[in-house]
């Protein structure tokens, strides 16, 4: 007899991406529980118009365990999670991705340390699994990889607000007692991945709001996911735009508007504008001239532009749409 309150609920959300979607779910068929744990899995198909929904209830009359399927409309991966959330049924609410591949023991290893009473939330180890090799540059440049959401740290620790990129946890691989959502809500809607706009921060936003409300927050390095790292995102093309993406989403987080008595053009700061002529032609004359920063002064140019951007949007539309980009 299944009861109608499992320990967990694991949810993963997706977008268009059924490949590597099932290698998701083997993943998750994998997993060791102990007997007496109890959990259930929730698909939440975030508009999806591949074979996402044929993938999931393919998996679902092969597998011991309940597994549901959610389809939400709404673009965005916050949307996403705020319909698994209202779908799912468990004391632990765990969340990860369509590309993740949790270790045999995550189930059990999210459940086992929640139950303890202790804390309100945690997260673990997301590992890097190269489809292909990784180019040089790349992996010449470790402090990249937060923007593939890896996390680095190596002991366990409680998180302190505001969240560090080398002491946090990421959607990949976190988990949240229910009361949470029935205490403080779901994720912000302005924010998180939109479609294949990478702007997320919807996590990051959630946990701040946690710590800052007092809750307790642990990572754990015991508890592993790896992430699978396709192609695409070995490019450098990817890390200029996700740098934009995240820049322009960042400014959902600050107060509305400029200080008082700064001057502005078009409600972004005139300094900014001289920023990113500097930026732009520091780029261009670096790849010109093959220097070995080139990259780097593209990037710093993607924040530059990134933070315009989320400006202007944020001032002809405040929240309605959460961020946009032509990129």
């Amino acid at each position: 007899m299944k009861s109608d309150r499992p320990d967990c609920s694991v949810i993963v959300t997706t977008f268009n991406r059924a490949d590597l979607l099932e290698g998701g779910l083997e993943a998750l068929a994998r997993q060791e529980t102990p007997t007496g744990l109890e959990w259930e899995l929730v698909v939440v198909d975030n508009n999806s118009i591949d074979r996402t929904r044929d993938v999931v209830r393919a998996f679902s009359r092969v597998v011991p365990f309940s597994v549901r399927y959610r389809f939400e409309g709404r673009q965005g991966q916050a949307y996403a999670r705020n319909a698994g959330v209202e779908e799912a049924r468990g004391r632990v609410l765990a969340f990860t991705d369509d590309d993740i591949l949790p270790a045999p023991n995550w189930v059990a290893a999210l459940t086992t340390k929640l139950a303890s009473g202790d804390l309100d939330g945690v997260g673990g180890s997301v590992l890097p699994q190269w489809e292909e090799t990784p180019p040089v540059w790349l992996m010449r440049r470790p402090n990249l990889q937060p923007w593939l959401a890896l996390t680095s740290a190596k002991e366990p620790m409680l998180l302190t607000y505001p969240l560090r990129l080398a002491a946090r946890i990421v959607g990949a691989n976190m988990a949240f007692k229910r009361t949470i959502f029935e205490e403080f809500g779901g994720f912000d809607t302005a924010l998180g991945h939109r479609g294949r706009m990478p702007y997320g921060l919807e996590e990051t936003a959630f946990v701040n709001g946690l710590l800052k409300s007092g809750r307790v927050i642990a990572f754990d390095p015991e508890i592993r996911v790896s992430h699978r790292i396709t192609p695409r995102r070995m490019r450098r093309s990817f890390f200029v735009r996700r740098v934009f993406c995240h820049e322009a989403a960042s400014v959902w987080l600050e107060p509305v508007g400029p200080a008082s008595g700064v001057i502005t053009l078009f409600g972004v700061e005139r300094w900014r504008y001289r920023s990113l002529m500097g930026a732009l032609a520091r780029t261009v004359w670096r790849h010109a001239t093959h220097q070995p920063t080139a990259l780097e002064a593209q990037l710093d140019l993607a924040r530059e532009a990134g933070t315009i951007w989320g400006q202007l949007v944020r001032r002809s539309s405040p929240r309605a749409n959460g961020p946009a980009s032509s990129v």
